[in-house]
């Protein structure tokens, strides 16, 4: 059969408030297209039932996050039925198999929309792939309302397998894909991870165009959301970026940190530019600049020259030094962002994984500030065990660093990781509880900080991290939950942030 005519439906689970094209299904029908299949996509997104504004108005609220007005580029909120329209989308697209893109938080969400969906249309396949199915991949791909999972990296894995569904042929052994066989659960082996050099151009032609925006500095720019590494060379605790590493081990292949060449990092970066009027760059990875020196000596001259756009990227305290700097600059990055976490040597070390000086976190976040560069911090609070002393030696850490502004997270026991088991064998978290939201409320229990505390604390570590010392009798009233102190609150981060 021709190849175009297997469509391959994603549905793109969106539920944050936020633009930008997502990554992992751009990827898979980039090259599911590039194979000569049909595609389409789904979008979730804005819709009013199931957004979680209160959680971007938390962010707000605390000095997180910038107010964004996303009607300056024609997008409302959606008044009607995500589920009425997405059945009239698949009745009209009349898809060969549905996937969905699983991460932990949204995971219940997606198994209800899954289960509607195979009961609505037992005749489509349905497939999962994402962080949550490399977790538990025996577990969904167990749903009766599941016909394949997909584990590992999918660009290459949903090619095979649309050719042989397309071709009536057996789904067995795929490398990446699991699959049933008279209610037996088959998961097969992983292939090599993708060379990274190989991997398509993202897909922005199944997107509307909202996405082709995202937020900065309170201002919405046409930004393109990009990725030039993948696989963190770092083991934190509190992070699934190593989840997928025992699958690997398991198949035989090592599980690295690996990059695009330099020159086609930029090919791809002027194509986005040129077609779509990209200005400015969100580069997703979270370790972008542990890239060796020579990468970014290569690289820098030939972004400067034939991009010339300003972005911003993550960067750990490890990776970062004079040169890197220089070079980072002189490419047009505007802010690095680098996690502290905590203020706490000991408990970095102990708990995270982490084992940086705060020395060193602070020569770092100088280096970057000294050459002109905003620096942003990611910090957690409500760890396991913290107390408010802790977080208080968290935000003196952030003024030493002399911080531009802040990104923080109230703890978040993801699973697949080691500081969730501790949690669970300390009795701060009771497993069966689902892990939702983004960050703003607290999940565990924690024996040194009770919530109200915590919430408190949430809401004014901002402000203490920016205020003077003198102030901080007054952001302590503003940590209260009281109307008096809200408006306290509100008049001290337009006084300081």
């Amino acid at each position: 059969m021709q190849r175009k005519n297997f469509k391959f439906m994603f549905v793109f689970f969106n539920d944050r408030m936020r633009t930008n094209i997502p990554l992992n299904i751009a990827y898979l029908t980039a090259s599911l297209k590039n194979a000569g299949f049909s595609t389409c996509v789904f979008d979730t997104s804005f819709y009013k039932e199931h957004e979680r504004i209160s959680d971007e108005k938390k962010k707000e609220e605390a000095g997180i996050f910038m107010p964004v007005d996303y009607s300056s580029i024609g997008m409302e909120l959606k008044e009607g039925s995500l589920l009425d329209d997405l059945f009239a989308y698949i009745d009209n697209e009349a898809p060969s198999i549905i996937g969905f893109s699983v991460f932990s938080q949204a995971k219940q969400q997606n198994f209800r929309l899954a289960k509607l969906v195979k009961e609505r249309y037992p005749h489509i396949p349905i497939i999962m792939g994402g962080v949550h199915v490399n977790i538990e991949p025996k577990t969904v791909l167990a749903f009766d309302f599941v016909d394949y999972i997909c584990i590992g990296e999918g660009e290459e894995a949903v090619v095979e397998l649309s050719e042989r569904l397309n071709n009536g042929l057996s789904v067995e052994g795929i490398k990446n894909i699991g699959h049933k066989v008279d209610g037996q659960l088959h998961i097969n082996p992983l292939r090599p991870l993708i060379e990274m050099d190989k991997l398509p151009y993202l897909d922005y032609e199944s997107f509307a165009k909202v996405h082709q925006y995202g937020p900065y500095r309170g201002k919405l720019l046409k930004m393109a959301l990009v990725e030039a590494t993948r696989t963190c060379p770092f083991g934190c605790s509190y992070c699934g970026n190593r989840i997928y590493k025992p699958a690997y081990d398991e198949s035989n292949h090592v599980f690295r940190y690996r990059h695009k060449s330099p020159k086609r990092w930029v090919e791809e970066i002027k194509f986005y530019k040129e077609n779509y009027g990209v200005e400015f760059l969100n580069i997703a990875d979270g370790t972008y600049v542990a890239q060796n020196t020579q990468i970014f000596e290569e690289l820098a001259p030939i972004y400067k020259n034939e991009v010339g756009i300003p972005f911003f990227c993550d960067a750990t305290v490890h990776c970062i030094n004079p040169r890197k700097v220089e070079l980072l600059k002189e490419m047009g990055c505007v802010c690095v962002n680098m996690g502290l976490e905590t203020g706490s040597e000991e408990y970095r070390k102990k708990y995270l994984n982490r084992s940086m000086t705060n020395e060193k976190i602070i020569q770092a976040f100088n280096l970057v500030k000294d050459s002109g560069m905003e620096v942003r911090s990611y910090n957690i609070i409500g760890l396991p065990f913290q107390t408010r002393k802790d977080i208080f030696d968290t935000i003196e850490l952030n003024r030493l660093c002399n911080v531009d502004s802040v990104s923080m997270s109230i703890f978040m026991p993801y699973e697949g990781t080691p500081l969730r088991e501790v949690c669970i064998e300390n009795g701060l978290l009771d497993p069966n509880i689902e892990i939702t939201g983004d960050g703003t409320t607290p999940i565990i229990t924690n024996p040194h900080l009770a919530d109200e505390e915590l919430l408190g604390l949430y809401n004014t570590f901002a402000i203490y991290v920016k205020a003077p010392k003198s102030v901080y009798p007054q952001i302590a009233l503003a940590e209260g939950h009281s109307p008096e102190s809200l408006q306290l609150r509100k008049k001290l981060m337009d006084d300081y942030l």
